[in-house]
């Protein structure tokens, strides 16, 4: 299992202040580290956006790639390479460079113990350049040409693209497939999952939608590993990551002994916010018995185990989750409750707590009837006078 860069930042950050003392020169990082609850792609991983200025670089070698880490003034991004690409590297102080299409990356730095850090720069390649604006691309400026550098684009990207019905790339999809780190292999996986789940030929444009929301291959098999062996539409693949279904999700609900879920349940629980803590703590207060469907519905009418204790510590022991859903529903609460007490009114039935508020009677309305003098003394009293529109 590979490892992830960012764990490590901490003490890779350390040499690499080190390394910035000893060559007197001044660097100033702020790392931006964005949780997108992405899977790491098998040729490296990022965190996509920002402005790609030249910065410094941290990196280690693992399984025969090395995973570097780009900082700028504000932003950081992620990439992986073959070792071999990087050429012989340095044994402590020195440089090496990553030559592609787009350009030329020098890193200048410390390489030790499989680790490395320092400060990069990019030399984009003119010819190629030149020839990007032959096909018709614009704006390329250094930032753009260091995107497509990372993300390898060359002349036989757009043959490959092209082989596969990507024959025509516009300016901003350039940028897209840049930008997202759609590169030759993410591409090839796209393809395959577009294959084995019958989604026939999505636009670029879809295919950008899927990477910006972490859609892909890896993510989609996880749900078939799991049961689900029908294929999943596009769409629904993206709801399902929009809405933060994942494996663990429903493993978590199915443990608690709801093994039949659809997919669209799934969904429909996360909507309503309705996990396995809060169908826990409604079978903690007794009832064991809660369907998904009743959680969800318990859920949209806000009772909660609070709402619940606390009508039971007032003596309300009996509470049925339909009832507590009633009470919500009618504006019954503990508050209000209190304040018909505390009027005198000590015996308060939950039925009759519903009557006075469906008839608008509460402890204003009392009170302000009794300062005019009123004389009734029952709640069925109150309620006629408010039925009547009795109300100065």
């Amino acid at each position: 299992m590979k490892k992830i860069l960012i764990a490590g930042l901490s003490v890779i950050l350390v040499a690499a202040t080190a390394f910035t003392a000893q060559s007197q020169q001044k660097v100033k990082v702020k790392v931006k580290t964005e949780d997108r609850d992405r899977d790491r792609d098998d040729d490296g991983w990022s965190n996509f956006g920002g402005n790609h200025v030249p910065g410094t670089w941290l990196a280690y070698i693992e399984d025969e790639k090395v995973y570097i880490e780009f900082t700028g003034e504000d932003w950081n991004t992620g990439r992986s390479f073959a070792l071999s690409e990087l050429g012989t590297l340095p044994k402590g102080e020195g440089s090496f460079s990553v030559t592609r299409e787009a350009g030329t990356v020098t890193f200048k730095g410390v390489f030790e113990g499989g680790k490395g850090h320092g400060f990069y720069s990019f030399a984009e390649n003119a010819p190629f350049k030149s020839y990007l604006e032959q096909k018709g691309y614009s704006g390329l400026t250094k930032q753009l040409m260091l995107d497509i550098f990372f993300t390898d684009i060359s002349k036989s990207y757009f043959e490959f693209m092209k082989a596969n019905g990507y024959g025509e790339i516009s300016n901003s999809q350039l940028k897209d497939l840049a930008q997202q780190n759609l590169n030759r292999k993410v591409m090839e996986d796209y393809f395959g999952l577009f294959k084995t789940e019958s989604w026939g030929h999505p636009s670029l444009g879809k295919v950008v939608e899927l990477r910006e929301h972490g859609v892909n291959a890896r993510f989609v098999n996880s749900f078939h590993k799991m049961g689900y062996k029908e294929n999943i539409p596009l769409d629904k693949a993206l709801e399902l990551r929009d809405h933060g279904v994942t494996p663990e999700f429903i493993t978590s609900i199915q443990k608690m002994g709801y093994e039949k879920m659809s997919l669209d349940k799934a969904v429909d629980l996360r909507d309503h916010g309705v996990n396995p803590e809060y169908i826990s703590s409604i079978r903690n207060m007794g009832y064991k018995d809660i369907t998904l469907d009743k959680a969800q519905e318990l859920r949209d009418h806000g009772v909660n185990p609070e709402f619940i204790n606390t009508m039971q510590k007032m003596g309300y022991k009996d509470v049925t989750l339909d009832r507590a859903q009633e009470l919500i529903d009618h504006g019954v609460n503990a508050n209000f409750i209190r304040s018909i007490n505390e009027l005198g009114f000590k015996d308060l039935t939950l039925d009759k707590a519903q009557e006075l508020v469906d008839h608008g009677v509460n402890a204003a309305f009392i009170k302000k009837m009794r300062n005019k003098g009123v004389k009734e003394n029952t709640l069925d009293d109150y309620i006629r006078l408010r039925d009547t529109g009795f109300n100065e």
